[in-house]
């Protein structure tokens, strides 16, 4: 903000919501918290919390703790995350293992080796489960079909693909064999020194080559 003021007020406002946040807290959890606040406004440039002599308090019966005992508890912002990261991690190979496990009772039941009634509560559900997101795939790819099907039948005429062969371009053939029919309506006409590629004992040659002058 390039404002100011109007930076010191949204500061106001954000110190106020986080004072009450750590009232609740202390509340709630029977703790005791101190905050302090490092402003760049020089008017105001220290903010405590709950006060200034009670945050000294706190903070002076924290110093005298042996150092060993602080940093038993103490948690900065990057091991926090590391630990959260962790705790998602070990949730997920939870949720594969169980997933490679599920889709083995499924073949399982599938091939006849076991019924559901071999089964107890969890792998029940988790079957259930696995068989909901395979009709979902099911559903999803056959959506996908049909919208590509509707993409293609709307394509316009001019965008399809046509067999027609240039007219009266010098020095151009057709690429088309000799038994096909279309070799006879789309070969070029009119082509100087130009001859259809036909063997010699061919009847075709008779009818198509032009007659030389």
């Amino acid at each position: 903000m390039v404002n100011e003021h109007r930076r010191s007020v949204v500061l106001q406002e954000r110190m106020e919501t986080l004072f009450k946040k750590a009232e609740e807290l202390s509340v709630l959890c029977d703790v005791e918290i101190g905050i302090i606040v490092f402003s760049p406004d020089k008017k105001n440039a220290v903010y405590e919390w709950p006060s200034r002599d009670k945050f000294k308090q706190l903070l002076m019966r924290y110093l005298d703790k042996p150092l060993v005992e602080r940093l038993k508890k103490l948690t900065t912002n990057e091991m926090f995350l590391m630990k959260e990261m962790d705790a998602k991690m070990k949730i997920i190979e939870q949720q594969k293992t169980e997933e490679k496990e599920m889709e083995q009772l499924f073949s399982q039941l599938y091939l006849g080796e076991k019924t559901v009634f071999d089964l107890d509560k969890r792998q029940l559900i988790g079957v259930r489960n696995l068989a909901i997101k395979a009709k979902e795939k099911a559903v999803k790819r056959r959506i996908q079909l049909k919208y590509l099907q509707d993409q293609r039948l709307s394509l316009p005429i001019d965008r399809i693909p046509l067999r027609v062969a240039p007219f009266n371009v010098q020095d151009q053939r057709i690429q088309l064999p000799v038994d096909d029919p279309l070799a006879l309506r789309l070969a070029p006409l009119n082509i100087q020194d130009q001859r259809l590629q036909l063997p010699v004992d061919d009847p075709l040659a008779l009818r198509l080559a032009p007659p030389e002058n």
